[in-house]
């Protein structure tokens, strides 16, 4: 057997079509999708099945509910799929993390229907897998198809789909993490990149107001701007367009908590306070939050204020740990002190 591609090994092919993956978007449009993708097996989780016509759910090979990325898990679900020409995945990040995996193990076509946008993970080529009670990133693979329908999208709670904005709002402060580990020797920073992904990141920050209502036009362009800042990532052959100091404060508090958050919402918490850290116009950013109605506090989050602060002064050990690329935290006080005077300054943290 071939080995199987990774980020380092992906070739040219693949890299070309992760810049442009196919994407479909309209209301109703999954029986198409499926009749035109037989045999197929289905990676999915029990909401977005649950949402399916009794004659979809009756057409695939088999059916799998997920509701672990842990790496034996994932080749568990592997080991007991029958074959088939397509893997299908439906639902949320887990769900398409999933299919992913299944579809990077075995070769096989696959089409990511996501069922939520708070995550990227339906235009991503890594696929997040947990080790040792951390999200590591394992693999390559491209979709064949990413159709987004948005009955189903729209059929889950709108907290969950508001909160894609995190996912790119994230940019934000990337962008300056980024610079600064150009600027620090410890990153190769391409300005060319950085302007695109930071137009991207304004277009959609318009779309605060829309994404509040759950429209289907924000929504798509959610989906598009992660499609677009993934080609970027793809072309500098890292993540930092897009991912730096506010998704390692959502790590951390992952691994500190054992829980899972909704993604964007945990984001968007670790953007106003890596914004803050940086002096990089939190308002903005907890205000674009808060017109797309996110809920981003340590109160939506169910985060109380000792367990915030045990995560922020652990953070530096934590990206050493972890091998996390340059970001404001690697020069910030995080000490109790610095992280009380943090707190205090955070705009609309605790309101």
């Amino acid at each position: 057997m071939d080995a199987l591609p990774t980020i380092e090994t992906a070739s040219d092919e693949l890299r070309r079509r992760a810049l442009d993956p196919p994407m479909r978007f309209g209301e109703g449009i999954l029986d198409e999708v499926l009749a035109a993708e037989e045999p197929y097996v289905l990676v999915t989780q029990p909401q977005p099945l649950a949402l399916l016509d009794p004659g979809l759910r009756e057409r695939p090979l088999a059916t799998r509910i997920v509701d672990s990325l842990e790496h034996a898990a994932l080749d568990r679900l592997v080991a007991g799929l029958p074959d088939g020409e397509t893997v299908v995945g439906l639902g949320g990040g887990m769900a398409l993390d999933a299919a992913k995996y299944v579809a990077w193990v075995r070769g096989t076509r696959l089409v990511l229907v996501p069922g939520i946008v708070s995550v990227d993970a339906c235009v991503t080529n890594t696929i997040a897998v947990r080790e040792w009670g951390r999200v590591v990133y394992r693999g390559w693979v491209v979709p064949d198809l990413v159709a987004v329908d948005f009955a189903i999208v729209r059929a889950a709670p709108p907290r969950l789909n508001r909160a894609g904005l995190g996912d790119v709002l994230s940019i934000h402060t990337a962008l300056w993490d980024w610079r600064r580990g150009g600027e620090a020797g410890k990153a190769r920073f391409v300005p060319a990149i950085a302007r695109r992904s930071r137009a991207a990141l304004e277009g959609v920050m318009a779309l605060a107001p829309a994404i509040g209502e759950v429209a289907d036009a924000a929504l798509e362009a959610i989906v598009r701007t992660y499609a677009l800042v993934n080609g970027l990532c793809v072309e500098v052959r890292h993540s930092q367009p897009q991912e730096g100091s506010e998704h390692y404060v959502a790590y951390r508090l992952e691994a500190l908590t054992g829980r899972g958050f909704v993604h964007g919402e945990v984001l968007g918490l670790g953007g106003v306070l890596m914004a803050t850290l940086q002096r990089n116009d939190p308002g903005r950013v907890a205000a674009t939050l808060d017109a797309a109605r996110v809920g981003w506090r340590p109160a939506d989050l169910e985060i109380d204020r000792s367990t915030l602060e045990r995560a922020l002064v652990g953070l530096p050990a934590f990206i050493r740990e972890s091998g996390l690329p340059y970001s404001v935290i690697d020069e910030a006080d995080l000490s109790p002190v610095g992280v009380e005077r943090l707190l205090a300054t955070s705009p609309g943290l605790w309101s």
